[in-house]
């Protein structure tokens, strides 16, 4: 990535150890903020602070010196048997601010990046052409027919968004563990009244009429995004308003169907009724009569039936009889009274099944007889229901179009209303995702916390490391200062440093944030050289009297058992 504004960066020092603070380099620092008001702040971070379980005393001294013990152990001191690497000098350590902007905006707060390396990019649903929408809804109102062909060739104009654009806002810091860790860090920052010694403070690159811009990209994106919500809403609502519109005339003209045909068949439904009764009265002569004729044939079998019936008992008790006397004459041994029984018997047996057959055929009569009744009066029914329905012809007819013109419209009604409220439910939807673009920018801003301008300076300390090949450069972050806890001192008994427990990064986000200073080192020479040029001159271990002042802190980290006495001879010795 090509950072061409990195040639406007400047990095500006103030130093007053011993009295080598000038009036100028106060200067300096002020014009940080080129152009802006002068009401805005300038608020300075504390590099590290002690931690809430931390009781003892924490100094300066001990911060230089930690920092140093940190960036000389990380320091390639060279070596290797294959692949051999070069001994690194350590060139400078110096604490240094970056820049942050604080602008209100919209009852919040926008954190920019002062070097302008950050940007955030909105992804951005383009909305199909609501207008075009509208004004061919509005012009085919006239008549139905064309407003329901509108709404047939619009069914899915809102299916789908009509495409994506980005909107890229540069310089600005959206992520949201970012923006909480700072405002969170914010409490401890003190105002910049009168210059700060031995610190080197990161021009910011953007100025008023930067931030004026993004300021005005933002509000036009909101108001962009909130014109859209609004214009969908009221497309909506005109849908929602036509259609009920259309539906309400409808429904009129399904009132006026009904009375129309209601009177046509008020005024011929008695004369119809009339005859109708007539043709029904006359049915009933027809089938009283049938059914007389018929029930006085079914009394003449039945009765006939009913002789047989007592005839077949009489054979029946007289067969009973004759075995009776052929057992009684068995017993006697009367053989000529046994025969005389059995010719009887013999006699009575024939005439029962000859009568059981004449039962028979009596039931068939009886059954044809019922059918023949059934079919007679089906028929008459038949005959006059077919009547009846001619007499009813005019009066179905009217009914019949009563109904059809009623669905028709019902039907008309369904379709406007479904294919109404499946365009509402796509707008809707549309409408949800640019409410949720909105919420987009709450999430990317902070509570405000400030009416003005704030310029935020956010320590941390650079080292660079050199060889005959290139330098390498080291971000120290923001930190928290520890207490000497069981677990810090089981650190040093397994061989492990104790100093990364003492200075402990207080975010990760922060920390992120500000490594990518290194790259835009390692990006741009012309930068490198003006970050070196003035490493140098606000280094820690730039003069003697910063010299010892580490080796004082070194002597107090000791004290605290942070790190050992050969450790202290150590790192003392490049002092």
């Amino acid at each position: 990535m090509a950072f061409s504004f990195l040639q406007s960066y400047y990095f500006y020092t103030t130093i007053f150890i011993h009295k080598s603070f000038k009036p100028l380099d106060f200067i300096l620092l002020n014009k940080m903020v080129k152009n802006m008001s002068q009401q805005t702040a300038k608020l300075l971070l504390p590099f590290a602070i002690p931690a809430e379980d931390r009781d003892k005393a924490f100094t300066k001294d001990m911060e230089m010196a930690a920092v140093f013990y940190l960036a000389e152990s990380e320091r390639e001191k060279g070596g290797g048997r294959i692949l051999r690497k070069p001994a690194e000098e350590l060139v400078f350590i110096a604490e240094a601010c970056y820049p942050v902007w604080l602008v209100p905006w919209r009852e919040k707060i926008l954190i920019l990046d002062g070097l302008g390396a950050m940007s955030h990019t909105f992804s951005y649903d383009l909305l199909p052409d609501v207008k075009t929408f509208d004004s061919d809804i509005q012009r085919s109102a006239e008549t139905r027919e064309a407003y329901s062909a509108a709404l047939s060739n619009n069914a899915n104009y809102f299916q789908s968004f009509a495409g994506k654009e980005e909107k890229n806002i540069e310089s600005l810091i959206a992520n949201p563990e970012f923006i909480q860790d700072l405002i969170s860090y914010l409490p401890e920052a003190e105002e910049i009244e009168k210059p700060v010694a031995n610190v080197a403070f990161l021009s910011s690159a953007i100025d008023e009429s930067t931030i004026s811009t993004i300021v005005e990209e933002l509000s036009n994106f909101e108001v962009k995004l909130r014109e859209e919500i609004n214009s969908l809403g009221k497309s909506m609502k005109l849908l929602s308003t036509t259609t009920e519109q259309q539906v309400r005339i409808i429904r009129e003209e399904i009132r006026g169907i009904e009375k129309k045909f209601d009177e046509k068949i008020e005024m011929i439904k008695p004369k119809v009724m009339e005859k109708v009764h007539e043709i029904r009265r006359k049915c009933d002569v027809e089938i009283t009569r049938a059914t007389k004729k018929f029930e006085r044939q079914l009394r003449l079998l039945h009765k006939d039936r009913v002789k047989l019936e007592k005839k077949q008992e009489r054979l029946n008790f007289e067969i009973n009889r004759c075995e009776a006397g052929i057992k009684s004459c068995r017993l006697r041994k009367d053989e000529g009274g046994e025969l005389a029984w059995r010719q009887k018997l013999e006699r009575s047996r024939k005439e029962l099944q000859t009568l059981e057959k004449s039962i028979r055929d009596m039931d068939k009569k009886i059954e044809d007889a019922e059918t023949a009744k059934k079919l007679e009066i089906s028929d008459l029914r038949s005959t006059y229901d077919a009547e009846v329905e001619e007499a009813m012809k005019d009066l179905r007819e009217l009914e019949a179009s009563r109904e059809a013109g009623i669905r028709m419209k019902q039907q008309e009604i369904t379709s406007l209303e479904d294919t109404t409220s499946s365009i509402i439910d796509q707008m809707n939807e549309m409408r949800k995702l640019k409410r949720a673009a909105l919420k987009e920018l709450d999430r990317i801003s902070a509570p405000k916390s400030q009416k003005n301008y704030a310029l935020v300076c956010l320590p941390l300390y650079l080292a660079c490391y050199e060889t005959e090949k290139k330098k390498r450069y080291a971000v120290h972050p923001p930190s928290v200062v520890g207490s000497m806890g069981i677990l810090t001192k089981l650190k040093g008994v397994f061989g492990a440093t104790k100093m990364k427990s003492f200075l402990q990064p207080r975010s990760k986000a922060i920390t992120t944030f500000l490594n990518q200073l290194v790259a835009l080192i390692q990006e741009n020479p012309v930068f490198e050289k003006e970050i070196s040029d003035a490493g140098i001159q606000a280094s820690t271990l730039q003069t003697k009297e910063s010299r010892e002042l580490i080796r004082k802190g070194l002597e107090e980290l000791k004290e605290e058992k942070w790190i050992s006495e050969s450790e202290f001879q150590t790192f003392s010795k490049p002092l």
